[in-house]
């Protein structure tokens, strides 16, 4: 009787083991299902195969050319007495941009002036001298020794007048350059000097710049390795500070040489058009030096990973897949991609930022699977699913073997 009661009890729990393990793995496999990501809906692009433009970068600010650009200095010390122009006035070539003062000049040219007037009238007496003694010598009461010395006064003072007339012309040119003017036709760009201010008669003291706002220049600085890869005529576009697109630009002249305390060279780049630039902006200019080919991909593709390295996102058969990406060249058509992903290869294109690797992807439009939806369907499912005539055995054995052992107590107790 005790050997039927136990078999009843392991029947039993037999068979309540089996529901119990189901349950465990149930939740587990629910768990994982809800830790993957949820699908997300982007836009694949293939990278494309592309001639990638070779460029040089260089930056620097933009200025007339040096031909038509004057920085005017006075020749003569002095205060400046008059200012005759401001910045942005446009003059014409020999316009009067200012007057330098210096009491000294106009005594000097007065000075001259009185030179002149009396080696004037030294050669004037010298002359009479020498007709006065020419006539004592054709009436032979003069002697001719005296003839020749009075010859050779005369001939002294017309030098002293050659002379003096000279110095005097010297003053009046001093005078004359006290009043500074424009050396060529342009727009006056900066007045270095005010009213009142001294100059000391060299380039130290500018007064005023002046310059043909026509054509404008980048001059920009470049190391030798630079330098070395560019040539005149070359292409570049320009950007200018503040400007709102670019500018097509030609390089016009490289330099021959560096300046030996910062190692870099001059590159002077034209502009097409000098509307709306103004002079002094910095200004970076990109210079095409070749093509060569390469991958491409939009710009809107690419992103930064937490450690500050450049990744994309890779559309393989519906799922995600981060890739790290050695990036080159940036421009209008996109991205250059140097490692990291081949042409043809498919990438992501928007909302790339917190897509994760092996995150399910589906096209914009398409409903990602409802988990929920299909969980419950699931339910319902196993819910009214009929019972097995195997399963109805069971629970009668089991109902048999629960009830068995109360039978054999009250037996026993019996």
């Amino acid at each position: 009787m005790r050997s039927s009661v136990r078999a009843g009890w392991l029947i039993a729990i037999a068979i309540a083991a089996v529901p119990a393990a189901a349950c465990r793995h149930a939740p587990e496999a629910e768990d994982k299902d809800e830790d993957r990501p949820a699908p997300a809906q982007v836009t694949c692009q293939p990278a494309v195969a592309a001639a990638i433009d070779d460029l040089v970068d260089a930056s620097g600010v933009i200025a007339p050319p040096p031909k038509l650009d004057a920085v005017v200095s006075s020749p003569v010390p002095g205060r400046i007495a008059l200012v005759a122009v401001d910045e942005g006035d446009r003059v014409a070539a020999g316009a009067l941009l200012a007057v330098v003062e210096d009491p000294a000049l106009g005594a000097g040219s007065l000075e001259a002036k009185a030179a002149v007037d009396s080696a004037t009238a030294q050669r004037a007496a010298a002359d009479q001298e020498v007709a006065r003694q020419d006539r004592l010598v054709a009436s032979g009461i003069g002697a001719r020794k005296d003839l020749d010395d009075a010859r050779a006064k005369a001939a002294a003072a017309a030098a002293d007048v050659a002379g003096a007339t000279a110095r005097a012309g010297l003053a009046g040119a001093q005078l004359a350059r006290r009043e500074i003017r424009a050396p060529r036709a342009g727009v006056v760009l900066h007045l270095q000097r005010k009213v009142g201010e001294s100059v000391d008669g060299t380039t130290a003291t500018p007064i005023a710049e002046v310059a043909d706002l026509g054509v404008l220049e980048l001059h920009a600085q470049a190391p030798p390795a630079a330098l070395r890869r560019l040539r005149d005529g070359m292409h570049a576009t320009v950007t200018v500070l503040g400007a709102d697109a670019a500018v097509a630009a030609t390089v016009v002249r490289v330099a021959p040489a560096v300046d030996p305390a910062t190692q870099l060279g001059l590159v002077r780049i034209a502009l097409a058009t000098a509307e709306g630039v103004q002079v002094g902006t910095a200004a970076t200019a990109r210079i095409s030096i070749g093509q060569r080919p390469g991958v491409r991909v939009p710009a809107s593709a690419l992103r930064r990973s937490l450690v500050g390295e450049d990744e994309v996102v890779v559309c393989d058969g519906g799922t995600a897949h981060v890739r790290k990406v050695a990036i080159g060249s940036r421009g209008d058509p996109g991205v250059e991609i140097k490692d990291g992903i081949k042409a043809g290869e498919r990438v992501v294109v928007d909302h790339v930022l917190g897509l994760q690797d092996e995150q399910p992807l589906t096209a914009p439009g398409q409903a990602p699977a409802d988990k929920d939806g299909d969980k419950k369907a699931g339910d319902r499912t196993r819910a009214a699913k009929p019972t097995s005539p195997e399963g109805e055995d069971r629970k009668a054995g089991t109902r048999a073997g629960s009830d068995a052992p109360a039978a054999g107590k009250g037996s026993a107790e019996r």
